[in-house]
Order: structure tokens, then C-alpha cells, then sequence
């Protein structure tokens, strides 16, 4: 009896180290490896990663492309603005007043007969609207009245009127009929204040240098020696000497003649021919 009971006693304490023991085992695997979750983590980081990368590269890239295209916009849209700004802030162009009424017409005229022909000598008058002339127009009537007198004379004129200026070249023959004893004279009158504008203020107007000028008239005094080249007298060559200085060249009256071209006349050039003096009137 006593046997028994250590028996069960020993089957009963087997029997209960082995369910504690069955409790604590894993039960069979039965499906296929799988990769662990590690790698699919490690796997899974690098395509995220490399996918973030691609996106945030691409993302970026046409972010500062789009940025770029703003800023060249906004650049542009400034430059449109700061452009129509200072249009805006441009003082308004003045309109240029219309210049005053101006004419040329005959002061004085008178007509005389030579060998029975009719000749006539005019002398001329700037009248400018709403500006005095006359002492323009005195000056001139004086210088040309007492050659008008007479009757072996006659004078006549051609002008221009500019913008600025009205310019008169008057012709004056000695002895009509006779085209070698001519001379020449051009004045100019300022048609702002009608008064007689001098050879620098003339040549301002035009836009030319004295000295520029002066080197013109030089080459029409060259030319008019070529004519004399014959005469290798010692006479002559101090007469052309004395004629090629700047005192000379001084002399020299600017004008626009009835073309509206620029143009000179210079007066009292002495050679040794039967003229003993020419005058030279010639465009620049």
C-alpha cells in the first residue's frame, strides 16, 4: 500500500513538470521563411530614403526654378515700374512758341535808266512781328543809300529765313553792265530781338567752331590765289602771305544763303591785277 502511493506520488510530480515544461515552448513553425524584420526595415529606410532624396531633390529643384522665374518676373515687373515711374515723373515737353511773323520786302527802291535801259536798285527791311528792327534796317540804308543814288549803280538782295535768323546777301554792281566790279555783304538779324547778330554769335547758331570756320574761308583764299599761280611776282607773293592770316580769316561775314546752305563772304582781298581788290563768297 505504502508502494503505491509512492508511485502515484512520483507519476503525479512527473506529470506536472511536464506541463510547466509545455507552457513554456514554441509551437512548430509551418509557414516559409520570410525576411526578417530587420532587413525589411534596413530595405525599406533605403527606399524611403533614396525616394526622399529624389523628391526633395526634384521638389527643390523646381522650387528654385520656380523661384528664379518669380524673381526674373518680379525683376521685370520692377524695371516696368521704375520705367513707366520716371516717364511719369519726366517734367512735360514744352511746346517751342511759333516764331513771330517775319518778312524781307524793299525799304527802299528807285529805278534809273542806263544807255536806255531800265535797271532798278532795291534796298532791303527785316520786319519781324511784334519786334523792332529798326535799328537793323538803319544801319543798313545807310551803308547802301548813297551808292542806291547814283545812277552808274544798282544793288539788289536775296534772303533766308531760318528758325532763328534772317540772312540777307546783297549784291551791289559798280558799273552796270560790268559783272567784274561786283560786291558782296551779308548781314544776319536775330529774329528773337531784331538786332544784328555778330560773325561768333552766327556762328554758334550754326554749330560751327571759329576755328573750324576759319579753316574753310583759308581754302576758298588758297583757290582764289590758284588763279594768280601765273605770277611769280614778288608783289604777289606778299599779297597772298598778307591775305592767309588769321586777321584775315576774321574778316569773314557767316551767312545762309537763299538755299538755306551755310555760306561766307569775305571782302577786300588785295591782288595784283586790274581789280585791285575780290571778294570771296563761296557754301560750307
Amino acid at each position: 500500500m505504502k508502494k503505491f502511493k509512492s508511485v502515484m506520488s512520483i507519476a503525479l510530480l512527473m506529470s506536472l513538470t511536464a506541463g510547466i515544461a509545455g507552457c513554456n515552448a514554441l509551437p512548430a513553425q509551418t509557414s516559409l521563411p520570410t525576411i526578417s524584420s530587420e532587413t525589411q526595415a534596413a530595405e525599406t529606410t533605403t527606399e524611403t530614403s533614396e525616394t526622399t532624396m529624389e523628391t526633395s531633390e526634384t521638389e527643390t529643384s523646381e522650387t528654385e526654378t520656380e523661384t528664379e522665374e518669380t524673381t526674373e518676373t518680379t525683376e521685370e515687373t520692377t524695371t516696368e515700374e521704375t520705367t513707366t515711374t520716371q516717364e511719369t515723373t519726366k517734367k512735360p515737353v514744352e511746346t517751342a512758341k511759333p516764331a513771330a511773323k517775319t518778312t524781307v520786302k524793299d525799304q527802299y527802291k528807285r529805278g534809273f535808266k542806263v544807255k536806255g535801259k531800265q535797271y532798278y536798285t532795291h534796298v532791303p527791311q527785316v520786319t519781324i512781328e511784334g519786334v523792332s528792327t529798326k535799328a537793323f534796317n538803319q544801319e543798313i540804308l545807310k551803308q547802301f543809300q548813297s551808292i542806291a543814288k547814283k545812277n552808274d549803280s544798282r544793288i539788289w538782295y536775296s534772303y533766308y529765313i531760318g528758325k532763328k535768323t534772317v540772312s540777307l546777301y546783297i549784291t551791289v554792281e559798280l558799273e552796270v553792265g560790268n559783272s567784274e566790279f561786283k560786291n558782296y555783304y551779308a548781314f544776319n538779324c536775330s529774329r528773337t530781338t531784331g538786332k544784328k547778330l555778330s560773325r561768333n554769335e552766327m556762328l554758334k547758331i550754326m554749330g560751327v567752331s571759329s576755328s573750324t570756320f576759319n579753316s574753310k574761308v583759308k581754302n576758298g583764299v588758297n583757290r582764289l590765289w590758284k588763279k594768280f599761280s601765273s605770277d611769280k611776282s614778288a608783289k604777289k607773293k606778299s599779297l597772298q602771305k598778307k591775305s592767309l592770316t588769321t586777321a584775315t580769316f576774321n574778316k569773314a561775314v557767316p551767312y545762309y544763303n537763299k538755299n538755306g546752305k551755310r555760306a561766307y563772304v569775305l571782302r577786300q582781298i588785295e591782288v595784283p591785277a586790274q581789280m585791285s581788290h575780290v571778294d570771296i563768297h563761296a557754301t560750307f
